[in-house]
């Protein structure tokens, strides 16, 4: 556990810079999410050096450790009167005590995941009592690795003598699993996936309180079990706020997610629209100018990589094959700039409109018929990115470009969570409700 997030941490030792060892020192902040190796190379032959970016760079602390430092991009290099050259790199991440560059597992403990997981060690039921319980993992197949959910514990309510305050905590763990070693990078990719995925099912940000990779090969025997040794891993993701998401706004809990294999390929094509839509709330000072961009793109890409590709000819037959004699709703997915043979495209109303019809259950009803709002997104859209006094008339703002933000945000909402065989068709139903009657009261 991280006390003060806020302090450096630093680490001095010898580091291999182009077969030469140098001292230096790393430092690393976990609130910042920096991690730093500055070097003073007094080398003769050497000073004035031009440095890039190195894969690896290898070093001993002098407690003697060994560590690796990973995706080393230099950001600072200054020769002093040809007496010294400073160097600061910044990596990616480090590894503490490597024993080689692969490993079979990653694991991660994880900061406010533990609501969404409904798993616990701590058995409150009887709220006079908390006592230890047993808790079942909940075990996924994905990205040929076991994907293991559980909890870790620190509890000083039971240390003796007792303490007149004592700290109870319980996190979310996350184990990632691969028979074949795999490098520090593949965990990360996989992690990074899993922790995006929680951050759309709570609408909040997670953070990552500690990580360590294991070899099955480097292990203590202790009797006749084996305790294998744990990697700290520090990386670069800075600390984001935890907004306190209520449960009941959860998009879903990790009960309501199917446990089959085949979802790692929606979890690979969803990654960049998680990354869009995080913007939500992931960037506390981020414009809602900006926010609507993301969400738009996150809309767009969404309709292209689950839909059509991006194959104008196979939006155009599905549409003809689903609403043939529908003149109304056909007109708005097949405008006459969308079926212009200059077009080559699928247009964004069309792809807007595509999603907010859907399975035509009338879910957002309110948002295609008798209006055209996907016609309106995209002239706002258009006016914040390419600009023109032409378009400033219809773009949305202030308020209305609020409501918007919040529509898609529940329209992307449920595609997201129908590909995922999660149904909240009822809930969006009731938010969609709630904000027409909002909205009638404030006008």
């Amino acid at each position: 556990m991280w006390d003060n997030i806020d302090a450096d941490r630093h680490f001095l030792g010898e580091f291999c810079l182009r077969n030469k060892s140098i001292h230096g020192e790393i430092v690393y902040n976990k609130a910042s999410g920096s991690i730093l190796l500055m070097i003073r190379n007094r080398t003769p032959e050497s000073l004035g050096s031009f440095y890039d970016t190195i894969p690896l760079i290898t070093g001993k602390l002098d407690s003697g450790a060994p560590v690796s430092l990973y995706h080393n991009r230099c950001v600072e290099n200054h020769t002093q009167l040809f007496a010294y050259q400073d160097l600061v790199f910044k990596s990616s991440y480090v590894v503490m005590e490597p024993t080689q560059n692969s490993y079979n597992q990653l694991i991660c403990i994880l900061e406010n995941g533990l609501q969404w997981s409904g798993l616990s060690q701590l058995d409150t039921s009887d709220f006079q009592n908390i006592r230890p319980s047993s808790v079942n993992d909940r075990v996924y197949h994905w990205f040929n690795s076991k994907i293991t959910f559980n909890t870790w514990v620190e509890n000083e309510v039971f240390t003796f003598p007792r303490k007149e305050v004592s700290k109870v905590v319980e996190r979310l763990i996350v184990k990632i699993d691969c028979n074949e070693k795999q490098s520090p990078a593949y965990f990360m990719q996989v992690r990074d996936k899993i922790i995006s995925l929680i951050s759309f099912a709570i609408k909040d940000n997670v953070n990552i309180e500690e990580q360590y990779l294991v070899d099955f090969d480097d292990f203590e025997e202790i009797g006749s079990c084996k305790r294998y040794c744990q990697k700290s891993l520090l990386s670069s993701e800075p600390y984001s706020p935890i907004l306190g998401t209520n449960p009941h706004n959860f998009n879903f809990t990790l009960g309501q997610l199917p446990n089959v294999d085949d979802i790692q390929d929606t979890l690979i094509k969803l990654e960049p629209i998680f990354n869009l839509y995080l913007s939500l709330f992931k960037y506390q000072r981020m414009p809602p100018e900006m926010v609507f961009l993301n969400i738009v793109q996150a809309l767009e890409t969404f309709h292209s990589r689950f839909r059509y590709d991006d194959k104008k000819e196979n939006y155009v037959e599905s549409v003809n094959q689903r609403f043939g004699d529908d003149e109304q709703i056909k007109s708005l997915l097949l405008s006459d700039t969308q079926i212009d043979k200059n077009c080559r495209y699928i247009i964004l109303a069309s792809r807007l409109n595509d999603l907010l019809i859907g399975d035509f259950n009338g879910l957002f009803l309110e948002f295609y018929w008798n209006t055209n709002y996907a016609q309106t997104i995209a002239d706002t859209r258009h006016y914040y990115t390419h600009y023109g006094q032409s378009k400033q008339s219809k773009a949305l703002k202030g308020d209305d470009l609020l409501d918007a933000i919040f529509i898609l945000r529940l329209l992307l909402e449920y595609h997201i969570c129908k590909v995922l065989n999660i149904d909240i068709e009822k809930d969006t139903r009731h938010q969609i409700s709630n904000f027409l009657i909002r909205k009638d009261v404030r006008s």
